[in-house]
């Protein structure tokens, strides 16, 4: 048996397709972007992005807010009029999400009965226990199951990568690591739930 010789790194670059060498090391180039932009900023700035999100509803105008504290100058929609993340000044670098019509979207996932219902959702029971809630509207998906508490936002468009900006509170990107697709947030419920007031569903019936 022949044995084994280690094939170095650049050679694999080497025989890669150009194609895909260069969307690699345009990738490369921007993780040292921001692993140089992060290492440049005091201790307590970098440990926002470790912390959990700060989350903070306006019922006035039915809009949620998940934060890590950075700065917000740039956005982006995933859905538009809907759900839009915002980025760092400097960096592609996500600094939090902006859900509108936040209770209509979401109240049927984290509250009672008299939260406003839309016949598209679709709602799974399992026999361990699991209760998986999906909710399909025109270019935007909303997943939530139970037992990991997890919630899944996102445009219906394949996605690649993702980016963690608040503690289990990522933002996912298209395949060219530039365009946000999807927002994954755990535990969800618990964060939801107390600040999506339950008397919300008077001041904003369903669309």
């Amino acid at each position: 048996m022949a044995k084994y010789k280690p094939v170095p790194f650049q050679e694999i670059l080497d025989r890669m397709p150009e194609d895909k060498r260069l969307k690699l090391q345009d990738r490369w180039k921007v993780l040292r972007a921001e692993e140089a932009f992060w290492d440049s900023l005091p201790e307590p700035e970098r440990s926002k992005r470790l912390e959990p999100p700060k989350v903070r509803y306006d019922v006035e105008s039915d809009v949620l807010w998940l934060r890590n504290g950075r700065p917000t100058p740039r956005s982006c929609d995933i859905a538009e009029g809907r759900v839009t993340v915002f980025f760092e000044a400097d960096i592609w670098y996500p600094s939090a999400v902006m859900v509108s019509g936040a209770y209509q979207l979401l109240g049927q996932f984290f509250c009672h009965d008299d939260a406003p219902i839309f016949d598209s959702l679709a709602i799974l029971h399992e026999k361990d226990g699991l209760i998986e809630k999906s909710l399909n509207l025109n270019g935007l998906v909303i997943n939530h199951e139970n037992v990991s508490d997890s919630l899944w936002i996102y445009n219906g468009k394949p996605g690649s990568g993702h980016r963690e900006f608040a503690e289990d509170l990522s933002v996912c990107f298209s395949q060219d690591y530039k365009i946000p697709v999807g927002v994954l947030l755990t535990p969800a419920a618990k964060l939801l739930t107390p600040v999506l007031s339950q008397t919300a569903a008077k001041a904003f019936p369903l669309l």
